[in-house]
């Protein structure tokens, strides 16, 4: 009994056992079912919440982590990342992780799509899964090792994404461990199932961004097109319209919206208008153009384009475009009027092709034909390079030919040729032209035939060096060339010849000025043929000569030469029915002896031919210390005259300029030369050697300046022009015009308050460029007025060809008039000619009373001299002035 009551007890208690393992077991499996079913549910969801973000277009992260959340939920120990391709780069950048440190997948970012490196990037590189159970033992990791160790991970199982077409990887789907694992199960199924859903939710963010920047791409069109865009409903009222419409019609989009388009469309062109608008509603496109008025009643011409717009094949409205084509109508308008500009012109007109070789002419314009000779049909196709010559400026061919290589615009001047073969110079302006795609396409030419100014030019830079009489270098000339031989340590032997006329005044005056002239002139030809280049012939002045003679070394060679100059004068000189003898003196200086300044030579030359007309004429002789000791007073002199430029020893006085009522008119400035240790330095000693030596230019310049600067003040008391006495020697310097229009220009002289006091020997040379350059003085708005008038040999007819408006009497014909009926009645003559022509006259050096009253009786309107004022310094004259502003204001 106790061992069945033991069997039973054993077997109770091994079915209380075995129920307790039942139920262990059906609790353990009843846990995994429901694991499994709770993994299907969370499947399940998973899928639900990406499809559903599919169909409300959430956020792309969003809907990948939430996939990421999917893998890590149901594959233990593992941690997703998805990276998508960057085609352009060729590299993969992390889209969304869960688990992984932020800081991995931004040491991934960048990664190279390429076999062998690592999983990722080699699964995206050949297109297939890479599963790798321990990446610290694969090479293809080698360079990630840090990274691997720094985070704990082990194993790595990456599945290249495709697009839906399977054409192309988008990006790898990856899975880690920390552990080394292989996929086992469902798990392949499970990631390939979710990358698809990946690759889905990818591509349709794509397509997303797609449609977006295509719906922005169409709105640009329509917004921003430059053009005027709107739509028309079957009605013709406007249903939308762009930026530019509004803008056009100073109107806005409110105003427009619903309205008819006829409220723009001018009355005349509203029939036609609906003519197309209706042939468009009908399905046929239209183009045409129209005016329209905006808001303001301007008009404006448009070209409208009319669409029909068809929805599911039914026609709903019109689409139209209006291009503002005001501006294009008015230069068509105007390039009309430019043509006829061009077929009209003065100026040579071509126009050639500016990429064919040779630059091939297309077109030329009448001038053009009269120019050249050449006829549009004869130069057509060929290359302008016709009109050029053998002598054409090589230099001047070459900047042609590099500025059309260049396609710039170039201006110069050419020597051509015409189809007669005569030369003419050629004034040049050769600009590109652009076509639609700001390429040059076209070169036009503007030729001006110049040859009279060019000749004209090369005269006045001719006379500006040489003498019109003679025709041989003038003053200037010599001074450049001696500078130029000496201005440097030269050892070369230099001699001046310093020639003068012996008996010339007297047939001069005898005879006349024409017959004198002529001697001069077949002197100057007479001496060419024994004096030759490369040494220099000038004529220094009157009935001077100067030659620099610098191919002979020793004195025997000169003296031979001076010997053959005064053997051309034993030959009488025969003009027409007159026969005249003359000799010479000659005076000779070398640079032998110490000088300070290269124009000494010529004083020391000029020294000794005085002493060889002391001795009688016809005679030469060598310059040496002992002939004049006033020499060296006059070179020191030089230098002193350079030391008060330097140091402003320099002064102008200022004498007034008298009306016939007793009024200052003006002041003449004087210049005065205050020495440090001499005192006050006569004009009549400096200025003859500053205008031998030049430094009257200087000192001339000083002149103006100063007295435009004091002007300022001058004003102030009422005195509103100073006169300023101009030296001859200015007048042949290239430079004078423009450097006094630059100090007139630097003061801010006004017309009238600056006038140019110039004296008759002037004009003796020359008259007509010196009228040339008077006239250009006067366009400065400067006065001319002729100085001591009547004292030289000025002709009455000067007053006739040169702009001079002011004319100062000599003190000579002043002086006694009163008494004197000589100078009275030349004085009278004089006032009543010049009143006739419109100038004005100053007599000068009026010193009684008596002599005032007679000039005021017979006309004479203002007057100078000792009378009413000495010469004063600026400070003592403005108190002069003073106080006779006083005095007017009391009478």
């Amino acid at each position: 009994m106790q061992d069945n009551l033991l069997g039973y007890s054993q077997i109770a208690t091994a079915v209380v056992l075995l129920l307790i393992a039942a139920t262990a077991f059906v609790s353990v499996v009843r846990k995994q079912a429901r694991k499994k079913y709770q993994g299907l549910d969370q499947l399940i969801q998973s899928h639900y919440e990406t499809f559903n973000s599919l169909a409300q277009q959430k956020e792309l992260e969003s809907s990948l982590r939430g996939i990421c959340n999917l893998i890590e939920s149901q594959i233990d120990g593992s941690k997703c990342a998805i990276m998508v391709v960057d085609h352009e780069k060729n590299t993969l950048s992390t889209a969304a992780t869960v688990s992984l440190p932020s800081s991995f997948s931004e040491a991934l970012d960048g990664l190279d799509v390429a076999d062998g490196v690592g999983a990722c990037g080699t699964a995206a590189a050949i297109g297939e899964p890479v599963l790798v159970a321990d990446m610290r033992k694969d090479q293809r990791f080698n360079q990630f090792s840090s990274l691997i160790e720094q985070y704990g991970l082990v194993s790595c199982w990456s599945h290249p994404i495709f697009c839906a077409a399977k054409s192309e990887v988008i990006g790898t789907f990856s899975v880690y461990f920390s552990e080394p694992r292989m996929p086992v199960g469902r798990d392949l199924e499970l990631i390939v199932r979710n990358r698809d859903l990946v690759a889905l939710l990818i591509e349709q963010e794509d397509q997303r961004k797609k449609q977006a920047r295509l719906e922005q791409h169409q709105r640009s069109l329509f917004t921003y097109n430059p053009d005027a865009v709107f739509t028309l409903d079957l009605a013709g009222h406007f249903t939308s319209v762009n930026r530019a419409v509004c803008e056009l019609l100073l109107l806005g989009e409110e105003s427009l919206l619903g309205k008819h388009y006829e409220l723009a469309v001018i009355e005349a062109d509203q029939s036609r208008t609906l003519k197309h608008f209706e042939a468009a509603k009908a399905g046929t496109p239209q183009s045409y153009e129209i005016k329209i008025h905006d808001r303001t009643g301007q008009l404006h011409d448009l070209s409208i384009t009319n669409i029909p717009i068809i929805i599911d094949g039914e026609i709903t409205g019109v689409h139209g475009i209006a291009k503002d084509i005001t501006e294009h109508r008015a230069n068509e308008a105007k390039l009309k009027v430019f043509q006829s500009g061009v077929h009209a012109s003065v100026n040579g007109v071509v126009i050639s092709e500016a990429n064919e070789k040779g630059y091939p002419v297309i077109y030329v314009n009448p001038a053009f034909e009269k120019m050249s000779g050449y006829s549009l049909t004869e130069i057509k196709g060929r290359s302008c390079r016709l009109l050029q010559g053998n002598d054409t400026d090589p230099n001047v061919q070459s900047e042609i030919r590099s500025a059309l290589r260049a396609k710039r615009e170039i201006k110069t001047i050419i020597r051509n040729y015409r189809k007669d073969g005569s030369m003419f110079w050629n004034e040049l302006l050769i600009s590109p032209v652009k076509g639609a795609k700001d390429e040059v396409t076209h070169f036009i030419g503007l030729q001006s035939d110049i040859t009279e100014r060019i000749q004209r030019e090369e005269a006045l830079e001719f006379y500006a060096s040489h003498d019109s009489l003679t025709k041989l270098a003038n003053r200037s000339a010599m001074e450049t060339r001696l500078q130029k031989l000496l201005g440097h340590e030269n050892e070369t032997s230099i001699f001046v010849l310093f020639i003068d006329l012996d008996g010339f005044k007297p047939i001069n005056d005898s005879l006349g000025h024409y017959l004198g002239d002529e001697v001069l002139i077949e002197t100057a030809q007479r001496l060419q043929q024994v004096i030759l280049e490369p040494n220099l012939l000038c004529r220094f002045g009157g009935d001077e000569f100067v030659a620099v003679i610098e191919d002979m070394s020793a004195a025997e060679q000169v003296d031979a030469l001076c010997t053959e100059i005064l053997a051309v004068f034993e030959k009488p000189f025969r003009i027409g029915e007159v026969e005249v003898s003359l000799s010479a003196a000659i005076g000779v200086s070398a640079n032998d002896i110490q000088y300070g300044h290269p124009m000494e030579l010529t004083q020391r030359a000029d020294v000794a031919m005085y002493e060889a007309k002391k001795r009688g004429g016809n005679f030469v002789c060598w310059y040496s210390s002992r002939l004049d000791e006033g020499l060296g007073y006059k070179v020191a002199l030089r230098t002193k005259i350079q030391e008060a430029l330097a140091q402003e020893q320099f002064e102008l006085f200022y004498q007034p300029i008298m009306t016939d009522k007793g009024k200052v008119s003006g002041v003449e400035a004087l210049i005065r030369w205050q020495h440090p240790t001499k005192g006050y330095v006569s004009p009549g000693d400096f200025i003859p050697i500053a205008e031998r030596t030049g430094q009257i230019i200087q000192i001339s310049e000083w002149v103006l300046k100063k007295a435009c600067h004091d002007l300022t003040q001058l004003k102030q008391y009422g005195i509103k022009s100073v006169s300023v006495n101009f030296s001859p020697i200015q007048f042949y310097r290239d430079d004078f015009v423009s450097k006094t229009k630059a100090i007139l220009e630097q003061f801010d002289i006004q017309p009238g308050e600056i006038t140019v006091e110039i004296t008759e020997n002037v004009l003796v040379n020359d008259t007509q460029r010196i009228a040339e350059l008077l006239q250009q003085l006067r366009d400065l708005g400067m006065d001319v007025a002729i100085d001591d008038f009547g004292s030289g040999f000025a002709s009455l007819r000067y007053l006739n060809v040169l702009p001079v408006n002011k004319l100062k009497i000599d003190r000579s014909f002043i002086e006694d008039i009163d008494q004197n009926a000589h100078n009275a009645a030349i004085t009278c003559g004089i006032l009543n000619m010049v009143a006739d022509i419109g100038i004005e006259t100053v007599a000068e050096g009026v010193e009684t009373e008596a002599e005032c009253k007679y000039l005021v009786e017979h006309g004479c309107h203002f007057m100078q001299g000792f009378l009413f004022c000495k010469p004063k310094p600026l400070d003592e004259l403005l108190k002069w002035a003073e106080r006779q502003h006083s005095f007017e204001n009391e009478d």
